[in-house]
Parts: C-alpha cells; sequence; structure tokens
C-alpha cells in the first residue's frame, strides 16, 4: 500500500503565488505571504487565518532582485493587513506571525513598528515633535483606550525558537520543505521555496489617455481590503512633461505588471511621491526598486524617509546604507518646496495614524490618507490636540486646486463623506477625485455633482483630465517605446527617431501565440508596446513581459530557434523590427560581437535563464582582454578603475606584502569591484596565474548598473561587502545572477 503525497493532502488549498493555507489541529496556517494575499483569502472564500508562516531568508547576494524576505522584487512577509482584518474586522483577534529564524523575527518587528506604529523615538520627529502625539491621536481606539501597537495585533516567533503550534501540532523546516506534523505524524508538507512569478489578483483596464495640462492615470483607488480593486496609486501628467514623464503617487504591489498592462514602463516615471508607510501605499516600492530598471528619484519628507530606510533594510537584510544606495532621495518636508523640471512640489503632514504627507504639485494636490472632518479638527483644537495654526493648514492646504485627489476611505483614520465634508472639499477645487475607497457613493441628495463632472471617484484604470489638450503624435509613443528599451536606449535620440518610423506595429488578440518555442526564427525582434507578453517554456511560465521589453534579439542576429513560447496575456501591441531594419543596429550598437559574450554566459548554467536581452545588453559593456602568466591585472592601493569576469584561466590574489591569500580559477567568477564600487584604493593585487581571459567592466559601465540596474548593483555591493576585503568567499556575478535550478 503506497503512502499518502503529504504535499497534496486535503489538509493543504493552494492558491496562487505559491500562497497555501494547511488545516491543522491548531488552526488554519497561511504560509507566505506576498502583497494582497488578503484579497486572494478573501476572493477564494476562506476565513482568514490566524497563523502565518513567512519562508526563510535569500541571503543577500544570491538571486537578482531578491534579498530577505523578497523575492523578484515581491516581500513575502506583506502581513500588515491580515492584521488588520484578524484585529479590527474579526473582533480583537491577534496573529501569530512566524519565521524561520529569531533574526527574521526582530527583522518583521522592525517592519511592523515602523508601518503600523510609526517611528518610535520622539527625537524621529525633529522637527515636528507634535507629529508623534497627533499620530497616535488619530489612531485612539476605544476599547484599548489608546492607539493599538504591533503587540496588540501579532504575537512573533520563529521555528528556531520552537514550532509548537499547542494541540500537538508542530512545524519544522526540513530541507525546503515545511512539514506539518500532528501527534508526531506527518500530515502535511508545503515547499519553502518560491516557484512561480507573483501576479496580482486583478489589473487596470487600459483605458485610453489622451495628455492635457493635468491628466491622471489611476492604477487603483481602493483599498487594502478590497478584492476587486487595486489599491489608491497613480500617474500625474503635468504640462509640457506630459509628453513621456509621469509622477507616481505611492505604489501599488505588483506595480511592474499592472504598468504592463497600461503600456507604461517603469522608465517612464520620472519620480515618485511616496505619502505614508502602510503596506498599500509601499508595497510596490521594493520591485520598482530592484527591478524597475532605471534608478527611482523618491520624494518624500523626511520623517518618512528614515522609517523607510528602516523598513527596506529589514526586508532586504541589508545595511540602511544599501538600502539608502538604491534610490535618489529628495527631500519633501512641510515648508520647504522642491522644484523639479519646472514643477513646485510642496507638502503637509496630512493627519493620520502614522507620518503621512498630503502634497501639491503646481495646482494638483493629493491628500494622501487623511481623515478630513472640520467638525473633528475642531474637537481636536478644543482638547489641545491641534494648534489653531495646524487646523488651519489642514483647511487650506487644497484650496485654489484644480484637482484634489481625496481620500474617502471612512472610519476613524479616513475622511468619511458626510453631506458637510463634501461641500467643504467640492469648494476648494475645481475638481474632487475620491480615492481609497470601495464603496463610491456620494450623501443622498448630492449625486448631481457626478453629472457636473466636479466630483468622480477614482476605479482602477480611471482617467481625468483638465485643461488643454497637448498634441501628441502616434511615432512620439513609438520612440518612448524604444527609449525604455536598455537595449535600443543606447542609439541616439535621432536614431531612436527613425528606427521608430521603420517599426512595423502588430496588434494581437488575448491568448493569441506570438511565437512558439522550437519554431525557426523569421529573423524580426520584438518590442512590447503596450500590454503583457507571457513568456513560457512548455508548461512552466518564465516570466510576465510589458512595455519596452525586446524579444528575439538571439534569433535574429544567429537564425536559431526560437527559445520559448511567447503569448498575448490580453491585448497586446508590439514593435517588430524585420531583419534589414534590425540588423544595421546591430552593427551599430555592435551585438554581434556581444553576442559571443552573451552567448557564453548563456551558455553558463548558472546564467541561461536569465533574459536574453538583459545578458545581451550586459555583455555590451565588457571588454575582452587577455593576459599571460606574471601579468598584473591590478595593483595594490591604485585607484579601481575597472572590474574583471574571469572566463579562462587563473589569477592569484596577494595582499600588500604580495603573499597569495587566495585564488579565482572558476569561470563566472568577479574580481577587482570592491575599489571601484566604493570608491577605495586597490586593498589586494591580481597576478595571472596561467594563460587567462577576462572581461573588464570599465568603472563608467559599472556605474550605468546604478542608473539602469540598480539591483545588480546591490548585489555587486553586498557580495564585495561581505568579502571584507580579504579573501574571495563568493563568486559575485554568478551570485547575482543565479536563476539556473532556482524558483522563478
Amino acid at each position: 500500500m503506497s503512502t499518502p503525497d503529504p504535499s497534496a493532502s486535503e489538509r493543504v488549498r493552494r492558491l496562487p503565488n505559491d500562497i497555501a493555507v494547511v488545516e491543522t489541529a491548531a488552526g488554519r496556517v497561511l504560509v507566505n505571504s506576498p502583497p494582497e494575499t488578503l484579497k486572494f483569502i478573501l476572493a477564494a472564500g476562506l476565513p482568514v487565518p490566524e497563523i502565518v508562516l513567512l519562508p526563510p531568508d535569500i541571503p543577500p547576494g544570491q538571486q537578482l532582485g531578491s534579498s530577505g524576505f523578497v523575492r523578484h522584487g515581491i516581500s513575502y512577509a506583506s502581513v500588515e493587513f491580515l492584521l488588520y482584518s484578524n484585529f479590527f474586522v474579526g473582533g480583537g483577534r491577534r496573529t501569530r506571525l512566524i519565521t524561520v529564524t529569531q533574526a527574521q523575527a526582530r527583522r518583521l518587528s522592525c517592519i511592523l513598528e515602523e508601518t503600523i506604529d510609526g517611528p518610535s523615538d520622539p527625537a524621529d520627529y525633529a522637527p515636528h515633535a507634535w507629529l508623534q502625539n497627533e499620530c497616535r491621536a488619530v489612531a485612539y481606539f476605544p476599547p484599548l483606550q489608546r492607539a493599538p501597537v504591533v503587540a496588540d495585533l501579532a504575537e512573533i516567533t520563529s521555528l528556531e525558537a520552537g514550532g509548537d503550534l499547542g494541540d500537538d501540532v508542530t512545524i519544522r523546516l526540513a530541507g525546503d520543505q515545511f512539514e506539518f506534523y500532528e501527534a508526531g505524524a506527518l500530515v502535511a508538507t508545503v515547499s519553502s521555496q518560491i516557484r512561480m512569478p507573483a501576479v496580482p489578483l486583478t489589473l487596470a483596464p487600459p483605458y485610453p489617455v489622451s495628455r492635457h495640462e493635468i491628466t491622471l492615470q489611476f492604477i487603483g483607488g481602493s483599498d487594502g481590503f478590497d478584492p476587486n480593486g487595486i489599491t489608491t496609486c497613480f500617474l500625474a501628467y503635468l504640462g509640457a512633461t506630459g509628453h513621456s514623464q509621469a509622477t507616481l503617487f505611492d505604489v501599488a504591489a505588483y506595480l511592474r505588471v499592472r504598468l504592463g498592462n497600461l503600456g507604461i514602463s517603469p522608465s517612464q516615471i520620472s519620480e515618485v511621491v511616496l505619502s505614508h508607510l502602510h503596506e498599500d501605499h509601499l508595497a510596490g516600492l521594493p520591485e520598482l526598486l530592484l527591478l524597475g530598471e532605471h534608478r527611482v528619484r523618491l520624494l518624500t519628507s523626511g520623517v518618512v524617509y528614515q522609517s523607510l530606510l528602516r523598513v527596506l533594510a529589514a526586508m532586504l537584510a541589508v545595511s540602511e546604507a544599501e538600502a539608502q544606495a538604491l534610490f535618489d532621495y529628495y527631500p519633501l518636508d512641510p515648508g520647504r518646496p522642491v522644484m523639479l523640471e519646472g514643477r513646485r512640489f510642496e507638502s503637509i503632514y496630512a493627519i493620520h495614524s502614522i507620518p503621512t504627507l498630503a502634497v501639491r504639485v503646481n495646482s494638483l494636490c493629493y491628500s494622501g490618507d487623511m481623515r478630513y472632518d472640520e467638525a473633528w479638527f475642531e474637537e481636536l483644537s478644543e482638547d489641545g490636540i491641534l494648534t489653531e495654526a495646524r487646523r488651519a493648514e489642514l483647511m487650506s492646504f487644497a484650496e485654489g486646486a484644480t484637482i484634489l485627489v481625496q481620500d474617502a476611505g471612512g472610519g476613524a483614520i479616513h475622511t468619511t463623506l458626510t453631506p458637510e465634508t463634501l461641500m467643504a472639499l467640492a469648494a476648494k477645487s475645481q475638481r474632487v477625485v475620491f480615492a481609497h475607497t470601495s464603496q463610491p457613493r456620494l450623501p443622498a441628495g448630492h449625486t448631481g455633482l457626478l453629472n457636473q463632472k466636479t466630483v468622480e471617484f477614482a476605479a482602477s484604470g480611471h482617467v481625468t483630465h483638465i485643461g488643454a489638450s497637448l498634441p501628441r503624435e502616434a511615432e512620439a509613443e513609438r520612440v518612448e517605446t524604444l527609449s525604455a528599451c536598455p537595449l535600443f536606449a543606447r542609439l541616439a535620440v535621432a536614431e531612436r527617431a527613425a528606427l521608430a518610423g521603420r517599426a512595423e506595429l502588430t496588434r494581437w488578440e488575448p491568448g493569441q501565440v506570438i511565437v512558439r518555442e522550437g519554431d525557426p526564427s523569421d529573423g524580426t525582434t520584438y518590442v512590447v508596446h503596450a500590454g503583457l507578453v507571457e513568456a513560457r517554456s512548455g508548461d512552466q511560465v518564465l516570466r510576465v513581459l510589458g512595455r519596452g521589453n525586446s524579444l528575439g534579439e538571439r534569433g535574429a542576429l544567429q537564425g536559431e530557434r526560437r527559445l520559448a513560447t511567447l503569448a498575448a496575456r490580453g491585448p497586446v501591441e508590439l514593435l517588430g523590427l524585420a531583419p534589414d531594419v534590425f540588423r544595421p543596429v546591430a552593427e551599430t550598437l555592435g551585438l554581434n560581437d556581444a553576442f559571443q559574450r552573451a552567448d557564453w554566459l548563456w551558455g553558463h548554467p548558472t546564467f541561461q535563464h536569465l533574459p536574453w536581452a538583459t545578458l545581451l545588453d550586459l555583455a555590451l559593456d565588457f571588454q575582452p582582454r587577455r593576459y599571460e602568466p606574471g601579468e598584473m591585472l591590478f595593483r595594490f592601493g591604485e585607484p579601481g578603475y575597472e572590474c574583471y569576469l574571469l572566463v579562462s584561466g587563473s589569477v592569484a590574489i596577494l595582499d600588500k606584502d604580495g603573499e597569495q591569500i587566495g585564488t579565482f580559477s572558476a569561470p563566472g567568477e568577479f574580481l577587482g569591484g570592491r575599489a571601484v564600487l566604493f570608491g577605495t584604493p586597490r586593498n589586494a593585487s591580481g597576478r595571472v596565474l596561467a594563460p587567462s581571459e577576462f572581461w573588464a567592466l570599465p568603472a563608467p559601465a559599472l556605474h550605468r548598473l546604478q542608473t539602469v540596474y540598480p539591483n545588480v548593483l546591490l548585489h555587486l555591493r553586498v557580495v564585495e561587502g561581505k568579502r571584507l576585503g580579504i579573501r574571495p568567499l563568493l563568486s559575485a556575478l554568478e551570485s547575482l545572477l543565479f536563476v539556473a535550478d532556482a524558483p522563478v
């Protein structure tokens, strides 16, 4: 008689994104918690589990876009709304959060204390010392007679400290499997590995966007509890800059896929305005920083910024300095406007449960999360919580706005649309767009405002605009698409414009196969112009590609058969570059020479599953060099102008006295990067031991990673930091590109 497979047990309910719910005698156990897990649970009709088991860390520097709790830009410790649901909706239930190690438990506590409680040290609020007390007053919860804190909502423990759940139920991590035991018997197993690309439950429909002086495109306009909606997050195209760049307000989860479905590349985002750190406003930021293929300009206040660094460091298991290096910070503090390309950014602190910004950009206002209630403001003034100046600031900030995007979530910490509040807000601006709500209803007797176009509700995909129309040619859109592709962005603007004019626009229906795995290439290279393309091999989805991703270069250069099936995931538009169009471009960029280097990476078992276009783009910057035994690759104390990838041969690493302290001999080893990455003199010498080939990566090319692939630079910095400048401990390039036999 065969033994039942515990992984296929009826006790295990599997949901998308490697989420699993395991039935045990101690209660339901949720395994893995990527963003919007609560929505997946509600959509499946399941009760919200009170026990959550999180995956083991992935070490920094091991996998591209992954570190700590984060896999491919997605945090699998996104538990905030599960806690809210159990506590506030479930009648005060505490959620038990279980990590693998105690170190993870401490980091998870740090994340939640920042995002739920807000910064704990009063010094962190300087020079706005009053803000901490104001947040606590807003968060006041009558049953507790105070503001709730993380300890009220959750118990955080680890398997390392003991996996006993009570009721004779225990959990163990054995290899890459979580094992569930009852009374000593194995009843279920769930993989601890993240194996599939994470995708959202819902996507915003790609409605047509015509650009005006102010154009807003909402990725979402709902809240963190609504399984049918996307949390509030929108793009603003402002004035003349609306031709190409957008300001992103807050960062919804699964941002790259959601942008791709709207025909937008992350590179089209000029800057991100981050109002606060609640999960529904923050969840997509790690993905944008790690996999967005461009460096982010981030605007927020100093209080929120310092808190964000602590959150990212805990999430990624890196230092705050490494988290800080991922983006460019522009302080947006109250009373200190910021000017960017003719746009004036101003802020005040909104009134919410943790530090939150309300932001004004020219005549566009965004309330952030804010309970706007003038009668309540009066009560807070009488209680000494608000000064008269603070009360006046809250009431006047949006005066004279052209468009006001206003929180209307209801409840104790969001705006409730009473007739009085509605009329007060409507009087402030030409148009009010209510967001952060799953209930788009106006008070009785006021629905006529919707017909007058002075009031709107922001649903997923909603587009609103005001002011003069900005003429826009279709060819400009094509140039933007090519500019969003790192390969073609290397061309001069005039060359991109000429290439756009020769590209053929093709349209594909949902589910339609674009190319099939194993078919011969017709020599055409494609660039995704709009929509999402799914790449799969056999039954396995490899990745989902959006605007600016290029496809088919390998077949176009070498005439090889297609290596994956590409299918439209919804309506798709592609720019096709026929062979006679692509080949001259390939010659200009040197793609044929770089092909050999990319092919070497492709043939290496560690690198072979990376997107071919990424390998080709990286390979363009490598400079092949050959060395004979005894030649010096670099010398102790010299400045570092380049680093090296070992292709063949070997090199000895020598200390300052010329004593050998290590060797590199494995193809794929990365060395000499510390001086370039950290701006320090060489702390060792490299002497070639055998006839060798190295690919040099000059400092300008390495610094290009900071702009195009900031995640790559993070991994190189982390790995070089682990070496401590003494002994080669890890193969950095192999580690950062490690995908073979790894979950995707």
